[in-house]
């Protein structure tokens, strides 16, 4: 038996054996990414829990992107996360993370934030987001509401989300 939440189509331009070997967590980063958040090379974006399952493929599609990639995981995780290439992480069990991103980027912040933390870690995302930034919402325990998000920050583009959600809506997403 197959549950209709894990199957999808084929975007074009894949073929089966390609197909069979991405696993959700692609799925889930080439949507939040690439479909919503529209990442383009140059932008900087921030990846949450960076060192996870859908972080990591997430990493890979802003490297492919040639986007300037944020991260946070737990300290134990950031000789592995350095060795993929990435030069800006912090800590995901701390806020400091918005301070460290706001002193990298000169007070620009990112353009896209790939969320997946909770509580204060939300608002802070959001203060290191850029004016007109997207913001990537994957949580469901404390993700805010899209009108909490308009109310907060009304020049951002909000995109709360689970695939499993999506795919039951529109198979073909």
């Amino acid at each position: 038996t197959t549950f209709r939440e894990v199957v999808t189509h084929i975007p074009k331009g894949i073929d089966m054996v390609t197909a069979s070997a991405i696993p959700n967590v692609f799925w889930t980063a080439y949507h939040s990414l690439v479909r919503l958040a529209q990442l383009k090379a140059g932008e900087r974006v921030l990846i949450h829990s960076a060192a996870g399952g859908v972080g990591l493929a997430a990493v890979q599609i802003a490297q492919s992107v040639g986007a300037e990639i944020f991260a946070t995981a737990s300290p134990k995780k950031w000789d592995y996360l350095k060795s993929q290439g990435i030069s800006h992480i912090m800590n995901s069990r701390t806020l400091d993370f918005a301070d460290e991103i706001i002193e990298a980027t000169n007070g620009e912040g990112v353009d896209v934030v790939l969320n997946s933390l909770s509580g204060g870690a939300v608002e802070k995302s959001f203060a290191v987001l850029k004016q007109g930034g997207r913001f990537v919402e994957m949580g469901k325990l404390g993700a805010w509401t899209p009108e909490e998000a308009a109310a907060r920050r009304p020049d951002a583009a909000y995109f709360p989300f689970e695939l499993g959600e999506v795919i039951a809506r529109d198979p073909a997403a």
